[in-house]
């Protein structure tokens, strides 16, 4: 018989805050542990995975101007000129 989300959510935080105590859990740890918790519980896969957060300040570093970029490690222009 499947188990409910409420079920399966309230396994979920029982293991992860278990291992917590003796390991450092990432994003990728807590999705897999929540994939088989789900797994076990009937359902196919995890409805609910958690998203990776996106680091904006790096991905925008390539969108900035040279002038921007110098600026950023506290060089100018004018140091090429």
């Amino acid at each position: 018989m499947k188990k409910t989300i409420t079920e399966v959510e309230t396994a979920i935080e029982n293991r992860i805050t278990e291992l917590e105590e003796e390991y450092e859990l990432d994003i990728y740890d807590r999705n897999d542990i929540r994939e088989e918790e789900y797994q076990k519980a009937g359902w196919r896969h995890d409805p609910f995975p958690e998203e990776l957060e996106e680091e904006d300040e790096e991905e925008d570093w390539h969108y900035h101007s040279m002038e921007e970029r110098l600026n950023e490690v506290g060089m100018s222009m004018r140091d090429f000129f």
